[in-house]
C-alpha cells in the first residue's frame, strides 16, 4: 500500500525576521520510504500563516515580537 506523508522538516529563524521552512514529502510502500523530496520556502512576519500547520504559526508567533516586525516592516520600506 502507498503512503504518502508530509512534514515540516526544519524551521529555521534568521535575524531578519524571516523564517525559513523545509517541507520533505516522503512516499512510503509498505511502511518503506521509497521517494523522498524537499521544498523550501519562506515566511516574513508580512505574509498570511493561518494556512500552515500549527506547529509552524507557533514557531511564527513566538519569533515575530513587536519589535521584530516593527523592525522587518521598517527595513522592507
Amino acid at each position: 500500500m502507498l503512503e504518502k506523508q508530509e512534514i515540516y522538516s526544519k524551521i529555521e529563524v534568521i535575524e531578519s525576521g524571516q523564517v525559513q521552512l523545509r517541507k520533505t514529502t516522503k512516499v512510503l510502500e509498505d511502511g518503506q520510504v521509497i521517494s523522498q523530496s524537499h521544498h523550501r520556502s519562506v515566511v516574513t512576519p508580512l505574509d498570511d500563516i493561518t494556512s500552515l500547520p500549527q506547529s509552524v504559526q507557533d514557531v511564527c508567533n513566538a519569533y515575530w515580537t513587536e519589535d521584530i516586525r516593527s523592525n522587518f516592516n521598517s527595513d522592507s520600506e
